[in-house]
């Protein structure tokens, strides 16, 4: 799986670009997630970026 920092900037990424669809590779693996909303993918990278500062972690269907 790929590494928090490579998951924060693939979803940034697809924020930023108005995409649902975001693909994360990591050591010849390819995952796909495309989420329903843009709530759910700024959701999703702020339970990253929680996960990340070490705060309480936040699950989400999406993972």
């Amino acid at each position: 799986m790929a590494s928090i920092d490579e998951q924060i900037a693939a979803l940034s990424d697809a924020i930023a670009q108005g995409a649902k669809r975001v693909v994360f590779h990591s050591g010849g693996t390819r995952r796909e997630v495309e989420y329903h909303s843009l709530k759910d993918m700024r959701e999703a990278l702020a339970a990253l970026q929680a996960q990340k500062s070490g705060a309480s972690r936040i699950v989400l269907a999406a993972f």
